[in-house]
């Protein structure tokens, strides 16, 4: 017969391995706020970005900060973060700039190396936004001074700024056993 120890370590090792290969949720339209970060992949970018019309490969994406709430249409505008960014992609800076507070916090941050693109933000639709990954070490949300200070930036750099208003949460529905008889 296996010992217990056996049968246990058996146990936790296949559940830490569903649990990780478990996809992560849909992200929902109310919960994206400015600084909230996710991944897209740049064929999703719109306008189109040249050179990035494959929707192909394993890669989630690069990721993306949000930079306001999404339109009506459900269009997130966002700054991309790349390790590499093309010159299309406008005015860089390191994004070490964009993430003091948040690492500070604990939160994660983003990687030595990587460049945001302050210069041209773009819009993704909130269907083709991902979750960050948890193993990523990638912040999930920016501490509030750090996403005042990539708002202002973008905003200094392509005199954009979004004034799209906050998708409220919407109300939970009443089943309707639990309603009241009429």
């Amino acid at each position: 017969m296996y010992s217990i120890r056996i049968i246990s370590f058996a146990a936790v090792l296949l559940g830490s391995l569903l649990a990780n290969a478990a996809p992560l949720p849909a992200v929902s339209a109310h919960h994206v706020k400015p600084g909230s970060v996710f991944t897209a992949k740049p064929a999703h970018f719109h306008p189109p970005l040249p050179g990035h019309t494959s929707t192909q490969g394993s890669s989630s994406g690069h990721p993306v900060v949000a930079l306001g709430h999404p339109n009506h249409e459900g269009y997130v505008p966002v700054a991309a973060v790349s390790h590499n960014p093309p010159a299309h992609m406008g005015t860089t800076h390191d994004a070490s700039r964009y993430d003091a507070h948040t690492r500070a916090a604990g939160t994660g941050g983003f990687s030595s190396g990587s460049r945001v693109a302050v210069g041209a933000p773009t819009h993704v639709h909130v269907s083709n936004l991902n979750y960050i990954h948890p193993e990523s070490n990638l912040p999930h949300q920016l501490h509030e001074k750090d996403t005042t200070k990539i708002v202002d930036a973008v905003h200094h750099a392509s005199n954009f700024r979004s004034n799209n208003p906050r998708i409220v949460t919407p109300p939970p529905t009443t089943p309707p056993w639990r309603k009241g008889r009429n």
